[in-house]
């Protein structure tokens, strides 16, 4: 495309100013490399499959305060083509200065475009193809036709879904006055959208985390959004205005808010001085939660590394929480994490299907010999119960962990069918997916009742190689067969007056693993995954962010890799197949050290299904 004719012409030029980097671009062909100028550390990565389900906890921060990459697009110059004006428009529209005032000037002024200040969003891959000019648009005008390979998209309210598929929109062009060819008609998914490329939103969004709580008010549920960072002093103000408006589309039926209806941020800002962030809401507030408000507030804001406290206010009018002082800190609501363990016992079962407890290097039955006889072992959050299957696993299995053998909850009603290992919730249900042929069903088992089958399942025509429930009791991971491997997918359970309603809404979380075969969930922002890639086609675990982002690979060598556990604060652990001798072994592994991402792996006990609660 043709370029302005400057003294700087081709010309980049760069300025650290508040943590701002300035990139002037000539061509939209450089808009890729906005990450690497500058030296820019930590992108925040648009995810390459899933969807966004959860962002960073505070203490796992992303890269909140990487410098910006400031675009400061060019207008259209004289006697531009087609193809330039279009190309150009969509270079300028990855800026949102002065509320996209260089990208108007590539239309004409007829055309209405407003996708500020909550843009909805076509996320693309690497280029896109912008065609010739062919006949057809209104008045003798031209048509160009823009073509690419789509990621996914982010809604208004921040919501980040990948939909895989293909970028195919229709620009029409014609002259102006002046003889200049301008826009005329948009197509129809930007009439107030944007059209960006991965790199664009790592440069130009941040991924934050809102809480909202589960139905009985106990633990905070992050909800992560995509936000434009137009000002970095902004940030505070529109995590507040975020959380105000509510959860997402996507976990909106799952969780509560604390806060009434038509609350607002008073002179739509926060304020924050030496490291205190002032909420001043509305008075609608005052018919709220203070605890709940003041909890869903400070865990939003606790990701931002200039906030350390906060002061609420309602109508101006300073308010405290019972037993808080009058500024708040994080460790006052360390209450609602989901994510609060005591240091658990490890447990895994013998060649033989007996149930065990791992103590250091010590391996200790549960009961007497033989009488915990289970395979795929699950054990309660609060390490009360047990569930398994029968070694042909079309018989569920639970009971007291200090009490009498397991007796049998559930069997397999369908001819052939066979059931996965079982999960537990924070509630002590029990829950448990029956494969059969053409698909899968559901059951739960609340404590004291019968196995129920729940109807509303969105999984019912997929089989289901694997299932675990968040801490939080609002969020399912599971491995589903699909189009001829294992996809990462998760939905949201949503409770009613008797019980679990259904489990929905289920959407891949990244397409870079090709196979799986066991997961676990390692935080509530994080799984721990074995799996495989195009690249490492042999079974590894990976940490895989359940936002969707970037999935990194844990520790290096091994044998053959079967299941896998975590657990938060605790070491990652997997039942391995090594040889010894000629033989091979079934063995409980970890890492070396556990804080290094790449260390090796420790086999350090015989056994199979290593198990941490839940």
């Amino acid at each position: 495309m043709r370029r302005q004719t400057t003294a700087g012409r081709g010309a980049r030029t760069r300025r650290r100013a508040g943590r701002v980097i300035r990139v002037r671009l000539l061509t939209g062909r450089v808009t890729l490399a906005l990450c690497l100028i500058g030296g820019v550390a930590g992108c925040v990565n648009v995810p390459t499959g899933g969807r966004v389900g959860s962002g960073q906890a505070a203490e796992r921060a992303g890269p909140v305060d990487d410098p910006y990459v400031r675009l400061i697009p060019v207008p259209p110059g004289k006697d531009w083509l087609p193809n330039e004006i279009v190309q150009g428009f969509l270079t300028a529209s990855a800026s949102f200065d002065d509320e996209h005032a260089v990208a108007k000037m590539y239309l004409a002024p007829r055309v209405s475009w407003e996708p500020d200040p909550k843009p909805s969003v076509t996320v693309y891959e690497g280029a896109l193809n912008v065609g010739s000019p062919t006949a057809g648009g209104q008045g003798g005008g031209v048509k160009i036709q823009v073509t690419g390979r789509r990621l996914g998209t982010i809604g208004r309210d921040g919501q980040y879904q990948a939909i895989a598929g293909k970028v195919d929109e229709s620009f029409e062009l014609g002259k102006d006055a002046h003889g200049q060819w301008r826009i005329t008609r948009l197509p129809d998914g930007l009439q107030a959208g944007l059209l960006l490329g991965q790199r664009d939103v790592d440069r130009a969004f941040r991924t934050l985390n809102l809480y909202f709580f589960v139905p009985d008010g106990t633990v905070l549920v992050p909800n992560p959004i995509f936000l434009p960072l137009i000002n970095r002093r902004e940030l505070p103000s529109q995590l507040v205005r975020a959380v105000l408006s509510g959860p997402t589309s996507w976990l909106r039926e799952a969780v509560r808010t604390e806060f009434p209806p038509g609350t607002q941020l008073l002179d739509d800002r926060v304020d924050v001085t030496e490291g205190v962030a002032t909420v001043n809401l509305s008075k609608q507030a005052a018919g709220g939660s203070l605890s709940g408000m003041s909890a869903q507030l400070m865990w939003t804001l606790r990701q931002l590394p200039e906030v350390t406290r906060m002061r609420l206010e309602i109508d101006g009018e300073p308010v405290n929480p019972p037993g808080v002082g009058a500024t708040q800190m994080p460790h006052d609501w360390r209450i609602n994490d989901a994510d609060l363990t005591r240091r658990p016992a490890i447990y895994l079962s013998a060649a033989d299907g007996q149930l065990q407890t791992l103590n250091g290097d010590r391996v200790d039955p549960v009961g007497q010999p033989g009488a915990f006889r289970l395979f795929e072992p699950a054990v309660s959050l609060d390490q009360e119960y047990v569930a398994g299957l029968t070694e042909a696993r079309d018989t569920v299995l639970a009971g007291d962990i200090g009490g009498s053998p397991p007796g049998r909850v559930l069997r397999a009603p369908a001819p052939g069918g066979r059931f996965i290992s079982p999960s537990w919730d924070r509630l002590g249900t029990l829950w448990m997916v029956e494969n059969r042929r053409g698909g899968s069903r559901l059951w739960v088992r609340e404590q004291g009742k019968a196995p129920t089958e729940i109807h509303k399942w969105e999984l019912r025509g997929r089989s289901v190689k694997a299932l675990r429930i968040a801490r939080d009791g609002v969020r399912v991971a599971a491995i589903v067969e699909t189009g001829g491997h294992e996809q990462i997918q998760m939905g949201r359970i949503v409770r009613g007056p008797g019980g679990v309603a259904g489990v929905s809404n289920f959407l891949p979380i990244s397409s870079e693993l090709l196979n799986a075969k066991d997961l676990a969930w390692r935080n509530a922002d994080e799984l721990a995954v074995l799996g495989s890639t195009q690249r490492q086609p042999q079974m590894v675990p990976y940490q895989v962010p359940v936002s969707g982002g970037q999935i990194r690979p844990v520790g290096t060598g091994g044998g053959d890799m079967i299941s896998i556990t975590a657990l938060p604060h605790s070491p990652l652990l997997v039942g391995m197949r090594t040889e010894d001798r000629g033989k091979s072994v079934a063995r409980i592994c970890s890492q070396r050290d556990e804080n290094d991402p790449i260390s090796e792996w420790n086999c350090f006990a015989s056994g199979h299904d290593p198990s941490y609660p839940g």
